[in-house]
């Protein structure tokens, strides 16, 4: 299938008439092609599809008609229907009110496309580039990041369910693509096993039976596959089987697989365990009292006082990556788009001293946002003795305690975060009248930044106090709000589909739909404000000219 752009992509006249007859005041399907050209045009996705074949369906509508999905919270099926079926849909993608539309099954082949090689990221650059020409969004404004947590597509299974359903699926693999080659193979034990899915429960029967069973079909399975049918060893399901195994299972002494225990063999991190034989990519985390199983969602936006907040990126991550390995990510995509900010707020998720220092040099962008208080025991005390109280000689390379005490050694030990290492002798430390209030240990150990990130740490820290830094970082609470509006009003909690990519795609269409939902307030007309029809009560007070309130607003109550 290949792209043929249409001619001129001007809406038809008719189309045009009946459209501005039914809806005067004009919709948000139809403010796309009014104010924002349509957002896309099918030379944008050229790319995407080879030169030569069959002409299919124009892309660009059916990126339109994936936004306006998302825009109502519409099914597939509904929204083909809302194809044929609604004015300004047809409106918004240049159709004749005669156009049947397409099959709905079209929408998922497109969305396969655009899951492929950032493409939904290019499709939010073009729609970003139409709303920037309308001067809805400035560069090196102010913007705001926070993320939340996305459940994925898959059900939650205990450990054994896990490793029965892995198997169950991989049989269903090898059926669709070599049934005779389980002839033989597949016992009635097994179909009772795995002839349906795996519901066994925190408790179920047998369990010791069932997890030996269990493990030695999947190892049998395994083996068969690998010497019999090497044409199926790449298999999705084959290698989610294999690594679940392994995560779950050993093999002793004895040749025997043997299930993992978290005392013994040693079970491995979330940030790697398989959750699903159906979601490979999906991850279990915990944050707080929230435990999900799933994705995160890093949402920014502008937030400049005088526009409307505008969705500038979404980036998608698995559920156990760390808000600070996601910021990197999020400053390279707005840096490639031109949108980088002059200030950009975030919580303390996001924030170290090292990453701020980093973000302002690579990018100028001045990061705002909690940097985390001492967390020292004397600090927690409240003692005189926490790490502010010693003198760091940076030329020398010395630290004093406040009892004038020189500390003997300085070391910078190799890590991932740089940082200095100081002891002071025990000897002194030993013989000092203060040692109770100092340290539990013989020589007190005094850790912090070097010199660079140390006046960094500080300097925020003392900012951070200020009436006018917390004035000015209060920007950043509004995004939690935005968070509320992706889930509650478009529901993004719930992964529509399975695989990051593909849930980064509903991530990046509900962004395109949050964008014109927001700016279609700006764009469209407002008409003036009616005024309410008075009750019979309110209307006898006029004609009796007895003066009543105007709003409700003003007291009617008595003072006193």
């Amino acid at each position: 299938m290949c792209v043929r752009p249409r001619t001129g992509c001007v809406i038809p006249e008719l189309t045009v008439r009946v459209a501005r007859a039914s809806n005067p005041r004009g919709t948000t399907a139809m403010a796309i092609r009014d104010h924002l050209n349509g957002l896309w045009s099918d030379e944008d996705f050229e790319e995407w599809y080879p030169r030569d074949g069959k002409p299919g369906l124009s892309p660009a509508q059916l990126a339109t008609v994936s936004v306006l999905q998302f825009l109502l919270e519409l099914s597939d099926r509904q929204a083909a229907e809302s194809v044929r079926n609604r004015i300004d849909f047809k409106y918004a993608m240049g159709m004749e009110l005669e156009d049947p539309g397409f099959h709905h099954s079209v929408l998922a082949d497109f969305r396969e496309r655009l899951a492929e090689e950032g493409r939904a990221d290019k499709l939010l650059d073009l729609a970003l580039e139409k709303i920037r020409a309308v001067g809805l969004v400035r560069e090196r404004g102010l913007q705001r990041t926070d993320s939340t947590h996305v459940l994925a597509a898959v059900r939650d299974l205990t450990r054994l369910e896990l490793v029965t359903e892995a198997m169950r699926a991989t049989l269903e693999e090898l059926a669709r693509r070599a049934p005779h080659e389980l002839v033989g193979l597949v016992t009635e034990d097994w179909g009772k096993r795995y002839g349906r899915a795996a519901r066994l429960g925190k408790n179920p029967s047998k369990p010791k039976t069932r997890i030996k069973d269990t493990g030695e079909d999947v190892r049998l399975l395994l083996r068969y596959v690998h010497r019999y049918l090497p044409a199926l060893r790449d298999g999705e399901q084959v290698q989610a089987l294999r690594q679940i195994f392994v995560q779950n299972y050993f093999i002793d002494a004895q040749d025997r697989p043997k299930w993992r225990e978290a005392e013994g063999a040693g079970l491995p991190p979330s940030a790697v365990a398989i959750v699903s034989p159906y979601d490979v990519s999906a991850r279990y985390a915990r944050r707080g009292e929230t435990r999900w199983k799933g994705f995160l969602a890093h949402v920014t936006e502008t937030c400049d006082p005088d526009a409307p907040s505008v969705i500038t990126d979404v980036t998608t991550t698995k559920a156990a990556v760390h808000d600070t390995k996601a910021l990197p990510g999020i400053m390279a995509s707005l840096d490639q788009r031109n949108l980088l900010s002059k200030e950009h707020f975030v919580d303390g998720g996001y924030l170290s001293v090292a990453l701020k220092q980093r973000v302002a040099r690579e990018h100028g962008v001045g990061l705002v946002g909690p940097v985390r208080a001492k967390s020292t025991r004397q600090s927690r005390k409240g003692t005189v003795f926490h790490r502010d109280a010693f003198a760091i000689d940076w030329d020398a390379k010395e630290v004093s305690c406040p009892q004038d005490k020189v500390s003997r050694r300085w070391s910078t030990p190799p890590s991932l975060a740089p940082y200095i290492n100081v002891e002071f002798s025990p000897d002194d430390c030993r013989q000092c009248p203060v040692k109770a209030a100092c340290t539990r240990t013989d020589a007190r150990k005094v850790t912090f930044l070097p010199r660079e990130l140390y006046d960094i740490q500080s300097e925020s820290r003392t900012e951070q106090q200020t009436q006018e830094w917390l004035s000015r970082y209060s920007l950043r609470a509004a995004i939690e709000s935005t968070i509320s509006e992706f889930v509650n009003g478009h529901g993004m909690r719930q992964c529509r589909y399975r695989s990051e990519e593909k849930a980064h795609v509903q991530h990046v269409l509900t962004a395109i739909a949050v964008n014109l939902e927001r700016i279609a307030v700006h764009l469209l007309p407002t008409s003036a404000r009616q005024p309410r029809n008075p009750t019979a009560l309110q209307g006898f007070l006029d004609w009796q000219h007895i003066p009543r309130p105007r709003s409700w607003r003003v007291a009617t109550h008595p003072a006193g």
